[in-house]
C-alpha cells in the first residue's frame, strides 16, 4: 500500500467532435472547499480497490494543502503539492523540491522534467527520483463526472535508492488533465522494479465541486 502512494502534436489538424455536455473553460485558481472524487481500479483485474475524495484545505503562492479520505477510514490524509501538483509531502514520503507535476500552460508538444530527492518517512529509506513529461495530444475523456476536454500526458518517473543505486523503481503514469476542474479526470499508474510488473492501477474521476 505504501508503494502505491507512491507515486502521475497531429491531433490539433482534426476538429474533435466534442459532447455538448463536455467541459471547456479553465475555471481559474485552486480554491479552499474545491474538491474531487477518484475510483481507483486494479489495472490488472478492473476491480474497485477504493474511492477516495481530495478537498483543498489550504493554498497559497507556493503550496496547495490537501486533505484525502479513503473509503471506509475515518482519519484522512494531508498531502501537499506544488502549485503544479507535483508532490511535496503525503506523510508517507517527502519529495524536495517536488515531484513531478502538471506545467502549464498546455499546449501539445509541450516536455518537461524534474529532479528531487526524497524520503519515505516511515522506513527512513532515501532515494533520487527523476521525471520527464510529454503532452502527446488532446483527447475527450468520458467519466462518471462527466465529458471533459482533456490534455493527455505521457509521464515517466524513475526512483533510484541513494545508498544503494542498484536498487531503482520505474514509474509510468498517463494523465487526462482537464482545464475546466485543474486536476486529472483519469490517470493509470504503472510500477516495474527488477524488469518486472509489480502494480497496476487507475484513478477515474467520479465527482468535484469548485468553490466559486
Amino acid at each position: 500500500m505504501l508503494r502505491r502512494l507512491i507515486a502521475i502534436g497531429l491531433v490539433t489538424l482534426f476538429v474533435w467532435p466534442w459532447s455538448c455536455t463536455a467541459q471547456t473553460v479553465d475555471q481559474g485558481a485552486i480554491r479552499v472547499g474545491d474538491q474531487w472524487t477518484y475510483d481507483i481500479k486494479d489495472g490488472f483485474t478492473g476491480n474497485l480497490r477504493n474511492a477516495i475524495t481530495v478537498v483543498v484545505a489550504d493554498t497559497n503562492n507556493r503550496e496547495i494543502t490537501t486533505r484525502v479520505t479513503y473509503q471506509g477510514k475515518d482519519r484522512p490524509q494531508t498531502a501537499v503539492y506544488d502549485n503544479d501538483w507535483g508532490r511535496i509531502d503525503d506523510g508517507l514520503w517527502k519529495l524536495r523540491p517536488s515531484g513531478i507535476g502538471i506545467k502549464k500552460p498546455l499546449q501539445i508538444g509541450k516536455e518537461w522534467k524534474s529532479d528531487a530527492d526524497g524520503m519515505n518517512l516511515q522506513s527512513g529509506v532515501a532515494f533520487h527520483a527523476s521525471g520527464a513529461a510529454k503532452v502527446v495530444g488532446q483527447e475527450p475523456v468520458t467519466t462518471p463526472a462527466g465529458t471533459f476536454e482533456t490534455f493527455r500526458i505521457d509521464m515517466t518517473v524513475r526512483l533510484v535508492n541513494t545508498r544503494d543505486q542498484s536498487r531503482s523503481q520505474n514509474w509510468t503514469f498517463v494523465v487526462w488533465y482537464a482545464p475546466a476542474i485543474n486536476r486529472w479526470v483519469k490517470r493509470t499508474s504503472e510500477w516495474r522494479q527488477e524488469g518486472r510488473i509489480r502494480d497496476s492501477y487507475t484513478e477515474e474521476l467520479t465527482g468535484y465541486s469548485r468553490k466559486p
